[in-house]
């Protein structure tokens, strides 16, 4: 047999045909602190006592603007007002901030309950937030503020702000092996760049880059293909790294899954899924060496 026709050692053991990944077996989470999540067509409902509060899917015309006004009144208009009439006391406002969290808020009539709700629109650097309540006091009992009243002090309103921001956390869901086996590729993209000043002067010495690209192929019988590849500028000077194993996974428990072989020994990722609209993101981060916590997101390939 030629060469080229040969499998590389870290090919992964079939090529497909992969079946994409548009059922899975988790849709609701129980949080211990009292609140559920659940998926529905355009965000997470996510409630608990008489508090409901939607997660929405980012949605055309809602995108971030030079002005916070008309911003907040484009995505009220769009992904709060066709649900509800009979609004009262409408107000938005903004933390002056790098991030610049905005709100919208309003007393209104629910269309589906006819019940009046104090309704609160929030979105800092990326995800519209809508927390929904019977009254404005309701609100302040779960968040520990009250948005028509934001402080002057800007660190004050962000410590605030931050309880609603809070929110997008519960946008996590288990992973059973089922919704991975034969799936085909996911994977990660990533990049930043670091600027460096001379003490002295404040002028810019010289810059760094680091991109990294990491994927996932996963095969049928809970088998997979794992590449990594990177490479790091500066100084005139580029290097380059990766990195492939293969291997079966196997799920350890709802959170957790375990691959035979990542870099010569079998490794453990705490997992979720955070929703999107018609599909979903795979979070994985090393359970032996969690580092700062952060997981990396990884996107399904179509």
């Amino acid at each position: 047999m030629c060469n080229a026709c040969k499998k590389s050692k870290n090919e992964p053991e079939d090529n497909g045909p992969y079946n994409p990944p548009t059922t899975f077996k988790y849709h609701t989470t129980n949080f211990n602190d009292g609140w559920t999540s659940t998926i529905e067509t355009d965000w997470v409902k996510v409630t608990k006592g008489n508090m409901k509060v939607l997660l929405h899917y980012p949605k055309a015309g809602t995108v971030i603007q030079a002005d916070p006004a008309p911003a907040v009144a484009a995505a009220w208009n769009i992904l709060v007002a066709p649900r509800y009439s009979n609004i009262r006391n409408y107000k938005s406002d903004y933390i002056s901030n790098f991030e610049r969290p905005e709100f919208g808020m309003a007393t209104l009539r629910d269309n589906a309950t006819q019940n009046d709700v104090f309704v609160l629109l929030y979105r800092k650097a990326a995800g519209w937030i809508e927390c929904i309540s019977p009254d404005k006091q309701t609100f302040i009992n779960e968040f520990g503020f009250d948005p028509e009243n934001i402080p002057n002090d800007y660190s004050a309103a962000l410590t605030l702000s931050d309880q609603v921001q809070n929110m997008l956390s519960y946008n996590r869901f288990a992973v059973a092996a089922e919704d991975l086996n034969n799936t085909g590729k996911w994977s990660d993209k990533f990049s930043s760049n670091t600027f460096y000043y001379s003490y002295y002067t404040g002028s810019l010495v010289g810059t760094s880059t680091y991109t990294s690209v990491q994927f996932f192929v996963f095969g049928k019988n809970q088998s997979y293909s794992w590449e990594l590849y990177a490479a790091n500028s500066g100084g005139g000077q580029t290097t380059f790294a990766q990195a492939k194993s293969k291997g079966s996974f196997k799920s350890i428990n709802e959170w957790q899954i375990q691959c035979s072989d990542i870099e010569g020994r079998p490794r453990t990722y705490d997992v979720y899924f955070s929703a999107l609209k018609n599909g979903r993101v795979l979070f994985m981060n090393d359970a032996q060496s969690p580092g700062n916590g952060v997981f990396t997101g990884f996107g399904y390939d179509q």
